[in-house]
């Protein structure tokens, strides 16, 4: 009884870290994840959607002072335009990479797309704007409505996460 317990546990952990560390198989034609995302950041998601702040003219989703992006709202399975902002005398260089957690699941998947396709990383954060320090235009896409935690990884190097409600 206990070794089948033993087994059966070290399975479930097994499954758990390819979740974490691997592309969910529904999501086709898509890169290897391109960072290793470390567990305790999904453990420690507060799950309560990310403030909306004012910096310059525009209303921005996320960390105030660190990083978001201009509020629009997100649709299951439908695309938009979202313009990501980073502050901060340090922020790392490197391409930016969104990885989104599902609330109530370890399965991840490219929030980012590139000619409708799904992608973990897109380009280079530029210049400031808006107040922001640097700046960068994405367009994104979520398949399945829900809370969804949204990590950022600016390079190799975890940022922050931000939190949406995705309709």
């Amino acid at each position: 009884m206990v070794i089948l317990f033993s087994l059966s546990a070290c399975s479930i952990w097994e499954k758990n870290e390819r979740q974490v560390h691997s592309p969910p198989s529904t999501v086709s034609d898509i890169e290897k994840l391109p960072i290793k995302i470390d567990q305790n950041i999904i453990e420690r998601i507060n799950w309560e959607v990310s403030p909306v702040f004012q910096s310059g003219n525009c209303l921005m989703r996320g960390v105030p002072n660190k990083v978001g992006f201009i509020d629009a709202p997100f649709t299951a399975n439908q695309g938009n335009k979202y313009m990501w902002h980073f502050w901060g005398d340090s922020i790392p260089e490197g391409k930016l990479t969104i990885v989104a957690v599902k609330k109530g699941s370890n399965d991840v998947a490219p929030a980012l797309t590139v000619d409708g396709k799904s992608v973990w990383t897109t380009s280079v954060p530029g210049s400031p704007n808006n107040g922001a320090d640097a700046h960068i235009p994405s367009n994104m896409k979520l398949r399945e409505s829900g809370t969804w935690a949204l990590l950022i990884y600016l390079g190799n190097t975890y940022w922050d996460y931000v939190v949406i409600d995705v309709h």
